[in-house]
């Protein structure tokens, strides 16, 4: 009897850890694409990335990162050097909000407020290279984005960009307990000479697509 108990025990537990992994399991759908332009004024391109995500009433986004390690070793690219630290500007960005909220001046909001930032490592998603960090950490910080949804993450640089291309893995989504990559199809800033937008062409981008 205690043999039949035991095993009747070991088979509930077993189908009570997978009921319990769906959420888990579920939380993994998500993909971005980008797209360049030359900023306003024409000393930037403007860097575009629509995230897509659907996590199945699991979570919700918390914070949007975007790899650039291809930089880390890029002669013109120095984080502590002042000036180059316009290599890359991360900008304030937006996603629709889940149902209306009101933000921290007690304003009611439809949108969740993305503050851009530049990091060298986030240990809370083993990411351990230099990356951008768009976080929920301004007006809108006590309001949600939905389970499912999308964003538009902006950022400007002097990097001339290389042609579209799939960099897996490149975004990572932190969301509650979860750190979920997501593939990346679209232009990045090349490490290029430091040299502002306007020497260089809008042929020259055109020419990397065609």
């Amino acid at each position: 009897m205690k043999l039949v108990r035991r095993m009747c025990a070991g088979v509930l537990a077993i189908l009570l850890s997978a009921v319990f992994a769906l959420p888990a399991m579920a939380v993994i759908a998500c993909g971005a694409t980008g797209e360049v332009a030359i900023a306003q004024g024409e000393d930037y391109y403007e860097y575009s990335i629509t995230v897509n995500w659907d996590f199945e009433g699991g979570a919700v986004p918390d914070r949007f990162m975007l790899n650039l390690d291809h930089l880390v070793d890029c002669p013109f690219y120095n984080p502590n050097d002042p000036i180059q630290q316009l290599y890359i500007i991360p900008q304030e960005s937006f996603s629709p909000a889940d149902g209306e909220c009101i933000n921290a001046a007690g304003q009611p909001m439809d949108h969740i407020q993305w503050l851009g930032g530049m990091a060298m490592e986030d240990p809370d998603c083993w990411l351990p290279t230099l990356h951008i960090s768009w976080e929920n950490s301004g007006l809108t910080l006590d309001c949600d984005p939905p389970t499912a949804g999308s964003a538009v993450l902006t950022f400007l640089s002097y990097g001339m960009p290389i042609a579209d291309e799939m960099y897996y893995g490149a975004i990572v989504i932190k969301a509650g307990e979860f750190c979920i990559e997501c593939d990346y199809f679209g232009p990045m800033p090349d490490c290029n000479t430091w040299a502002p937008v306007e020497e260089h062409r809008w042929g020259m981008i055109k020419a990397l697509y065609r």
